[in-house]
């Protein structure tokens, strides 16, 4: 039997689906302006997560240790076939609403299943 790849959108040209556009009160712990990566925390639910820049993005205006107001997009991968099958719901149902805490809390234990996308950020 043919192993099936579960992919949760028929949009060609990207590995991720869009799901929600958050924002959120964070704290940037540390930034690589060269990858454009910033490690953050959620201030509210006191969890790390990593969010990416685009190019677009100024990057050198945050700061390390400080706090912002960000908005960011929400990404899932569609090549769920690695998620436990408890789970491929959460990632592969694109018409369900998820809370943004939610997507915070499944990125601390499947990292490399969600993107989140630094859009903007206000110094707070």
């Amino acid at each position: 039997m043919e192993e099936k790849d579960i992919s949760t959108s028929p949009c060609l040209g990207s590995e991720w689906n869009f799901r929600i556009v958050a924002s959120r009160q964070i704290a940037v712990k540390a930034k690589n302006d060269k990858v454009r990566r910033i490690s953050a925390i959620d201030l509210l639910t006191k969890l790390p997560f990593l969010l990416v820049a685009p190019m677009d993005f100024p990057i050198d205006t945050l700061e390390v240790e400080k706090g912002y107001f960000a908005t960011f997009k929400v990404y899932t991968l569609k090549n769920v076939k690695e998620v436990p099958s408890d789970l491929v719901e959460f990632f592969a149902a694109l018409d369900v609403d998820q809370n943004v805490e939610d997507f915070i809390k499944a990125y601390w234990l499947y990292p490399s299943y969600i993107k989140f996308e630094l859009v903007e950020s206000e110094q707070i």
